[in-house]
């Protein structure tokens, strides 16, 4: 368990844990100097059977930020309070930041409780119930899973004298025994609040592990920078081990072809390499601090406060809105840096002189459409997201998405390996499509509205054009809505699997359809096929054709399309139409030729030979042949590929 301090200036925080764990966490020259903590500070000790970390943070205004990276990332929290001072500002603002980054497991420790007596104590009991009240730390849980919550307890203490300390370092190991559930399953995510060498080991990190799990000889990606990295050594709970996970503070020894000192800082992440994707806008839902005195406008610039890291933005409200103090809203961040923020990381937001904390909150989505950000649908898919529960956002998200769910930056934004991806989608009938931009996802129960549309569309084409033979795709496609058309095979291959359609080559038809031509238009075929059977394989130019049924090449090239549509003739060029039989003929006398040639070759001349046909219809038919991949030209002649023969 990872435990961290919070409480004002010289409140005893760093004493506290050095009577907890015998370690002073103040590590730098200032700090031995002035006496205050100026930098975070990390002690371990075992208590029972669990060893127990402590992040000891400055208590001074100016170094809040400091204190959000030390607080980012653990799950239980020990609030400070000096008996002699009682609660003051900067212990009200800690308990607000530990309240906005979701931490509700806490011991309040009453320091330097030999200084006062009974009343005094009394007096800073209620003072701290006061500021808690409100918050989620109120009502801290208690240490058995199923125990109804209890308030966070408090214990009156002092490290110089010891009273009190064996009490504390009790209960916190019955915290220990029961820690938070960490974020299993998910791939891992680290967030880097210190950066240095080691002599004989290299570049190490360390930070707070707020999800998944690392082992040594793991590839992943120092963020936002992109470098990749890879784990040589890892050490947890201050000892070397082979695996750490959520819920864990470790140091990370890498390596990488990129990788430096300088190039890595305090508030980066270093994460699974699928988890990769700065993000410069947030949709969130923050909360403002009820001590605020004026409402959260529009366009309000802040510093915003992730992990360990702090940028500026600025927060951006739906047109008329302001967020009063108290009170919470969907907002939009847009950040004049990155963050490799995720949904459901909490965040913490100050002004834009950093001296006072706003508010904070929860991120929902990260990079959505700039423009329409306060379109009816973007608010709708903001909603959607705005849950933990992977399967109720997925089921709320294909609702409002006509165009489909991007499930590829579904399950990055919200951590989800692909297995567990594959088995959501799974379990709740999404029909996922790859296609050129990535995993697309569709309600079963969409598609199959758009199969009853393809359906209606094919029913529609027979009745009013009984003699067209079907649709293709494309045909029906224009008469899908756009959105729904990269869903639109998935749904033909339904209906073709149902045998609701039938397909015939690259046409769509419904069951029983046959093609019923004219009476004129079926002699006018009839005329054709008897002239073209006529020719054998040397069949006549459209013009010759035309003249030889009584009609003009253009008028007739409509009508041997249409024959064409039906199977009924193949169209070699603009100049030819020939029977399906004479078609095959010639593929088959074109294999026999090239089986013939000692380099396997198909020429014009033996070509011709074989076939008795023209000069003039020989070089189309090459042409076509060439086309289809039935054959490939070469310097001396074609290679015929006899697996493409069939025309």
């Amino acid at each position: 368990m990872i435990v961290v301090t919070a409480g004002h200036i010289d409140h005893g925080k760093t004493a506290l844990v050095k009577a907890l764990t015998g370690i002073d966490a103040d590590r730098l020259p200032e700090e031995k100097a002035r006496g205050i903590t100026v930098d975070l500070g990390f002690a371990y000790t075992r208590l029972g059977t669990r060893t127990v970390g402590f992040v000891d943070v400055p208590g001074h205004e100016r170094l809040v930020r400091t204190m959000v990276a030390g607080a980012t990332g653990v799950d239980f929290a020990l609030i400070v309070v000096a008996a002699d001072d009682g609660v003051m500002p900067q212990t009200r603002e800690h308990i607000a930041i530990l309240d906005l980054l979701g931490l509700r497991r806490a011991v309040v420790a009453i320091t330097k409780s030999d200084r006062v007596d009974d009343r005094r104590l009394s007096e800073v009991e209620a003072q701290v119930r006061v500021a808690l009240s409100g918050t989620g730390l109120a009502h801290a849980p208690g240490n058995a899973p199923l125990q109804a919550p209890v308030k966070a307890p408090m214990i009156a203490c002092s490290a110089l004298r010891g009273t009190g300390i064996a009490d504390l370092a009790r209960y916190l190991e019955e915290a220990a025994a029961s820690p938070s559930p960490g974020a299993a399953g998910t791939e891992f995510r680290l967030a880097v609040d210190r950066c240095f060498t080691v002599v004989g080991a290299g570049l190490v990190v360390t930070g707070a592990i707020h999800a998944g799990a690392v082992r040594v000889g793991d590839h992943l990606v120092v963020s936002p920078s992109g470098f990749e990295a890879r784990v040589r050594g890892l050490r947890a709970g201050n000892e070397p081990c082979d695996v750490a996970e959520a819920g864990q503070r470790c140091a990370l020894n890498l390596s990488g072809p990129r990788l430096s000192r300088a190039g890595i800082h305090r508030g980066d992440w270093i994460l699974a390499p699928q988890l990769h994707g700065p993000a410069s806008h947030l949709d969130v839902a923050l909360r403002v601090l009820p001590g605020e005195a004026r409402p959260l406008r529009h366009r309000t610039p802040v510093h915003i406060h992730h992990g360990a890291a702090s940028v500026t933005g600025r927060v951006l409200l739906s047109p008329g809105i302001a967020v009063e103090p108290g009170a919470a809203a969907h907002a939009r961040i847009a950040l004049d840096g990155s963050l490799g923020a995720l949904h459901g990381d909490r965040f913490v937001l100050r002004d834009a002189s950093a001296a006072r904390t706003l508010g904070g909150g929860r991120v929902i989505d990260i990079e959505g459409a700039r423009r329409g950000a306060w379109a009816p649908g973007r608010r709708a898919v903001v909603a959607a997201l705005d849950t933990p529960d992977h399967a109720a956002a997925l089921t709320s998200l294909l609702d409002v998405s006509e165009a489909g769910v991007d499930l590829d930056h579904f399950a990055r934004v919200r951590n989800i390996p692909r297995p567990a991806l594959e088995a959501l989608t799974r379990a709740h009938g999404v029909v996922a499509i790859a296609g050129p931009a990535g995993l697309r996802g569709y309600a079963g129960a969409r598609i199959a509205a758009l199969g009853e549309t393809v359906v209606a569309r094919l029913d529609a084409a027979h009745r009013s054009e009984p003699d067209n033979p079907g649709l293709s795709a494309e045909e029906i496609g224009a008469h899908v809505a756009l959105p729904e058309r990269p869903a639109l095979r998935v749904a033909l291959d339904r209906l073709l699997m149902d045998a609701r359609i039938l397909r015939r080559e690259h046409l769509y038809h419904l069951p029983g359809h046959e093609v019923r031509l004219a009476p004129p238009e079926a002699a006018l075929y009839e005329a054709v096929r008897i002239r073209l059977e006529a020719a054998g394989l040397d069949q006549p130019r459209l013009a010759d054709l035309a003249e030889q049924v009584g009609r003009e090449p253009e008028t007739l090239r409509p009508h041997l399309d249409r024959f064409g549509r039906l199977g009924w003739l193949r169209r070699i060029s603009g100049h030819y139409y020939v029977l399906p039989g004479v078609l095959a003929e010639l593929t088959a006398r074109a294999c026999a030729v090239a089986a013939d040639h000692p380099q396997a070759l198909l020429t014009v001349g033996r070509f011709r030979e074989a076939t008795g046909i023209s000069r003039n219809m020989t070089m189309p038919v090459l042409a076509y042949f060439d086309a289809r991949g039935f054959t490939t030209r070469v310097a001396d002649g074609r290679l015929v590929d006899p697996r493409k023969g069939d025309l």
